[in-house]
């Protein structure tokens, strides 16, 4: 009795499959380490009102506190102060939240940016949209040749 053989060309068929796939999934997978992860955020460009409220909320995102008063006027910079030695509660940053920060009206002393704060829930209700979504005005003026934010902000819950 005779065993049937696989014919040659098939074995090559089967193999070139099986490397071509293996071949295709390191591929796959190299792709999303690459191109998968989360692109941070340009530095914010503090020679506009936009980029110093973007600089301000970055660093109370981080918790440096100190580095965000730089942004405020020295008026604003000491009302915060003052306000630090009775109020000493500091939120953490949550990944919830989407800032949004639009430059509304500039002037040659004055300018108006708009900071859209989006927070998102987990939702079992299906006619709930999940998010809610909050405004904030933040007023600057040029002080010693620079942008800097009249009134501390960190209390809206830009976090």
């Amino acid at each position: 009795m005779t065993t049937p053989t696989a014919e040659p060309g098939r074995d090559r068929f089967l193999i070139g499959i099986v490397v071509g796939t293996l071949l295709l999934i390191v591929v796959s997978v190299i792709v999303v380490f690459m191109l998968g992860r989360t692109r941070t955020a340009p530095p914010a460009d503090t020679s506009t009102p936009a980029g110093v409220v973007q600089a301000y909320i970055e660093a109370l995102r981080l918790g440096e506190v100190d580095r965000s008063r730089t942004y405020l006027t020295r008026e604003a910079r000491a009302d915060a102060e003052a306000r630090d030695k009775t109020n000493t509660y500091r939120p953490t940053p949550q990944n919830n939240v989407r800032i949004v920060v639009e430059q509304v009206s500039v002037s040659e002393t004055r300018a108006e940016v708009k900071v859209t704060t989006s927070r998102f829930y987990a939702s079992s209700d299906p006619f709930s949209s999940g998010s809610s979504h909050y405004d904030t005005t933040v007023n600057l003026v040029r002080e010693d040749g620079a942008w800097k934010i009249t009134q501390p902000f960190e209390t809206y819950g830009i976090y």
